[in-house]
C-alpha cells in the first residue's frame, strides 16, 4: 500500500510539470507568433476575389437548375416525345410520366455524385501533388467540360440523355472541386485579421450566381433554347479562371512544404506587398516541424485528435445542409406557388435576400467571430422556420383531391394571404441569418482548423459530407406529402437548434488566430468546461449526493 500511494504521488508530480510544461510552451509559442505583419490589403483582395470565382459554378448552377426543370424548352427536349404527350409532360409532378421524373431525379442526382466525387476524390489528391492553384484550374475545366455536355447535344433522344446525364456528373465534379478549393485558397493566403472576409468571398460569389441565375431563368423561361441558354451564360466564369490562375501566386503553405523556406518567401512578399515577412515564415516553419510528415488517410482515421477535429468539421457541414437551405431554394417555388401563387417571385425575394444579408456577413466574420454568429444567428434560423411552419398551421388548410384520368392524387394549399405572406416573411428571416452564419462560416472554419500536413485531405471528406447530405436533402420533397410542409419546417427548426448545440459545446473561437496557432485553441477548448455542461453536471452531482443521503437514512 505504502509502495502505491508513494507511485501515485510521483505520478501526479509528473502530470503537474508536464501541464506546466504544457503552459509555457502555450505562452511561448503565442509570444513568437506576434507582430505578423498583414502588409497591403488590396492584392490580396483582388486574389481572395478572383479565387471565389468558382463560387459562381456552385451558385449558379444550384440556382439554375430549380428554375430549367420547369421550362417548355427542357419538357420539349426531355420529355414530350420521349415520355409523353405535351398535356402528359404538363400534369404537376405527381401525375408526370413515372420514366419522365425518374429522369428528373437521375438530372440532379448525377450532379450531386459528381460534386461528391470531385470533392473527396480529386481534391485533395490535386491541391496536394500540384498544388492550390492547379485545383482551382482543374475545378474551372472540368466544370467548363461537363456543362458543354450538357447544353449541346440535341434533344428527343434516349441516347443523348445518357451523355447528358454523364455531362451532369462531370459538371459535379468541377463544382466539387471548386467548392473545396475556393476556401482553402484564400485561407492560406489571407492575413489573420482578414481571413474570415477573405474566405467568405466565396460564399458572396455563391449567392451572386444563384440570384442571377434565377434572373436568367426568369429572361429566358419562353425561349426555345431557354435551359441551353440559362446553363450557358456562366461559361464565361470558368474561361476567365482557366487564364487569370496563371497570374496568382500560389500559396505561401504549400510552397513552403513542397519546396522550401525561399520560394514561400518570394510568395508571400508578392502577396504581402512587403519585405520583411519573417514572423509568418517563422510560424509556418514552425507549424511544419511541429506537424511533421504528412498524414496518411489511414493516420486521419485513427489519430484521436484529428478524429476529433474530423468530426467537427464534417458536423458543421452536414449540419449546414440540415438547416434546409438547399430545400428552401430548390423546392421553395413549389412551396410558395401553393401557399402564395407566386413561386417564381418568391423565389426572386428569397435569393435577393440571401445575396444582400451576405454583403454585410462579410465585415462581421473578423468582428463578432464565428462562433457567436453560428449560435445567435443559429437561434434565429430556429425561430424563423417555427413561426413560418405555424403560420401554415394556424392559417392554410389541405385538401386532396384526384386528378382526372389517374391514380394520382394533388394536394391544394388554400392559405389567407396574409398567412401567405407572413410565412414568406420569416422565411425570408431564416435566409437572412442564414446568409450572416451558416452559409458561409461552415466553409471558413472547416478550412481553418486543420494542421498544414493534413489540410487538403480533411477538407476534401468535410466538403464531400456536404454534398453527401445535400444528395439527402434533394429527398426532402418526398416528406412533404406524409408531413405536411408545416412538419418539413418543423423538422428544420429542430435541426437547425441542433446545430447551436453542436457548435456551443464542440467548437472553439477562430477569429483573429494565426493558422499556425489554431491547434491550441482546440486543444485548450473542451466541452466540460461550458457552462450549461458544468450546470448540468452539478445538478447530476447534487442529485447524486441527496440520493446517497437518503439511502444511508434509510439503512439506519
Amino acid at each position: 500500500m505504502p509502495i502505491k500511494l508513494v507511485s501515485d504521488i510521483d505520478q501526479n508530480r509528473v502530470a503537474q510539470q508536464i501541464e506546466v510544461d504544457s503552459v509555457i510552451h502555450h505562452h511561448h509559442h503565442k509570444h513568437q507568433h506576434e507582430g505578423v505583419q498583414s502588409g497591403k490589403l488590396h492584392f490580396v483582395i483582388f486574389l481572395a476575389a478572383f479565387s471565389s470565382l468558382g463560387g459562381w459554378f456552385f451558385g449558379y448552377d444550384q440556382g439554375v437548375t430549380g428554375g430549367i426543370v420547369v421550362m417548355p424548352s427542357f419538357k420539349a427536349d426531355f420529355c414530350i416525345d420521349v415520355y409523353g404527350n405535351e398535356t402528359d409532360c404538363n400534369l404537376p409532378v405527381t401525375a408526370l410520366p413515372s420514366a419522365y421524373r425518374q429522369f428528373l431525379v437521375f438530372f440532379t442526382l448525377f450532379y450531386n455524385i459528381g460534386c461528391f466525387i470531385g470533392a473527396v476524390f480529386i481534391s485533395s489528391f490535386v491541391a496536394e501533388k500540384f498544388g492550390r492553384r492547379a485545383i482551382i484550374f482543374t475545378a474551372s475545366i472540368t466544370f467548363l467540360i461537363g456543362t458543354c455536355m450538357v447544353i449541346f447535344p440535341p434533344g428527343r433522344s434516349k441516347n443523348f440523355m445518357i451523355l447528358i446525364l454523364i455531362g451532369r456528373v462531370v459538371e459535379g465534379m468541377g463544382v466539387g472541386c471548386s467548392s473545396f478549393s475556393c476556401p482553402l485558397y484564400a485561407s492560406e493566403i489571407a492575413p489573420t485579421k482578414s481571413r474570415g472576409m477573405l474566405s467568405g468571398f466565396m460564399q458572396m460569389t455563391v449567392v451572386t450566381g444563384l440570384f442571377i441565375a434565377n434572373v436568367f431563368n426568369f429572361l429566358f423561361k419562353d425561349h426555345k433554347w431557354g435551359w441551353r441558354l440559362s446553363n450557358g451564360v456562366i461559361l464565361v466564369a470558368p474561361i476567365v479562371i482557366m487564364i487569370g490562375i496563371f497570374f496568382c501566386p500560389e500559396t505561401p503553405r504549400w510552397l513552403f512544404k513542397k519546396k522550401g523556406r525561399n520560394a514561400a518567401e518570394k510568395s508571400l512578399q508578392r502577396i504581402r506587398k512587403i519585405n520583411d515577412v519573417t514572423v509568418e515564415l517563422d510560424a509556418i516553419s514552425d507549424a511544419i516541424q511541429e506537424e511533421g510528415n504528412q498524414l496518411s488517410i489511414k493516420e486521419l482515421f485513427t489519430t484521436k485528435k484529428m478524429l476529433a477535429r474530423l468530426f467537427i468539421g464534417i458536423g458543421i457541414h452536414v449540419l449546414q445542409q440540415a438547416t434546409g437551405i438547399n430545400p428552401i431554394f430548390t423546392f421553395g417555388g413549389i412551396i410558395y406557388e401553393s401557399v402564395l401563387g407566386t413561386g417564381l417571385v418568391s423565389l426572386l425575394i428569397l435569393s435577393g435576400a440571401n445575396l444582400l444579408s451576405t454583403i454585410p456577413a462579410l465585415f462581421l466574420f473578423d468582428r463578432l467571430g464565428r462562433r457567436n454568429l453560428l449560435i445567435f444567428c443559429g437561434l434565429a434560423m430556429v425561430v424563423g422556420h417555427l413561426v413560418a411552419a405555424t403560420i401554415f398551421v394556424t392559417g392554410c388548410n389541405v385538401t386532396e383531391t384526384t386528378i382526372n384520368g389517374t391514380t394520382a392524387t394533388l394536394d391544394t394549399v388554400i392559405c389567407s394571404s396574409n398567412s401567405g405572406i407572413l410565412m414568406l416573411v420569416f422565411t425570408v428571416v431564416f435566409v437572412v441569418f442564414f446568409a450572416l452564419s451558416w452559409g458561409p462560416i461552415a466553409w471558413i472554419y472547416a478550412a481553418e482548423i486543420f494542421p498544414l500536413n493534413v489540410r487538403a485531405r480533411a477538407i476534401s471528406i468535410t466538403t464531400g459530407s456536404n454534398w453527401l447530405m445535400g444528395t439527402l436533402m434533394s429527398y426532402i420533397l418526398e416528406l412533404i406529402s406524409p408531413l405536411g410542409i408545416h412538419g418539413v419546417f418543423y423538422l428544420f427548426s429542430g435541426l437547425s437548434l441542433l446545430a447551436v448545440v453542436f457548435v456551443y459545446l464542440f467548437c472553439p473561437e477562430t477569429r483573429g488566430i494565426l493558422l499556425e496557432d489554431i491547434e491550441d485553441e482546440f486543444d485548450n477548448f473542451q466541452m466540460k468546461n461550458r457552462t450549461i455542461v458544468k450546470v448540468l453536471g452539478n445538478l447530476c452531482q447534487s442529485a447524486r449526493k441527496r440520493t446517497a443521503r437518503v439511502d444511508v437514512i434509510e439503512m439506519n
